[in-house]
């Protein structure tokens, strides 16, 4: 699975080619669907038009970084530990009916993720894949995960967070389940990313089948002042 030593790019030449932007050398997402831009390989060099129009800290690269021009950079961010489902096939959660599918368009999504990761889910994200979640008695979604990177046979869980008022209570792992059971009824092998220092998820996805595959680096596109 070499495809995921460099997953975006392998999205946006694969399943997602209807989200690809070319940018020169660079493929991005549009800026309301995803944040992310990328090279086919370490070291690509990039020009100046090849960034035209993108804000500073509006994009980022995971994986493969590039040569950049003068006056841009990259800050680094804490590192990226890529896992993959190894285990077998994976049951509907018991809890489904409280999970509800939701809008590509639905706000609460982008209120709810600002909390966990503020910036990496956009307007539009939601049309990425399959989202669902649950909600509270008030009709507040409180829990979320879904579908993101896609690469044809192998496609990420993403999004996955709950409101600090109701952790504890198991709606990551139900989630979870979810979106992957609905994978492996498509014929998709799941894959996620986490962040390296997050060891209580890291702990939960590994209870749930995952292995590590590699810890991918992570930056910020930091344009000219």
């Amino acid at each position: 699975m070499q495809e995921l030593e460099n997953p975006i790019w392998a999205a946006l030449n694969s399943a997602q080619q209807h989200f690809s932007i070319s940018a020169g050398a660079a493929r991005r997402y549009p800026a309301d669907v995803a944040p992310f831009l990328a090279v086919a390989q370490e070291g690509v060099p990039l020009t100046p038009d090849d960034l035209a129009g993108i804000a500073s800290g509006s994009y980022y690269f995971l994986g493969a970084m590039p040569a950049l021009p003068d006056g841009w950079s990259l800050q680094p961010l804490s590192g990226v530990l890529q896992m993959v489902y190894e285990g077998g096939p994976v049951a509907a959660p018991d809890a489904l009916d409280a999970i509800r599918v939701l809008a590509a368009d639905d706000p609460a999504m982008v209120e709810l993720t600002d909390l966990a990761f503020p910036g990496y889910f956009r307007r539009r994200t939601g049309q990425m894949g399959r989202y669902a979640g649950i909600h509270d008695e008030d009709g507040r979604l409180v829990a979320l995960s879904g579908e993101r990177m896609d690469l044809g046979h192998l496609r990420e869980v993403s999004a996955v967070c709950t409101h600090p008022e109701f952790t504890g209570r198991g709606y990551a792992r139900q989630l979870v389940q979810f979106i992957m059971h609905g994978m492996q009824q498509q014929g998709v092998r799941p894959m996620l990313h986490v962040g390296s220092a997050n060891a209580r998820a890291q702990a939960l996805y590994r209870s749930m089948g995952y292995a590590a595959t590699r810890e991918l680096p992570h930056a910020r596109l930091i344009c000219p002042p």
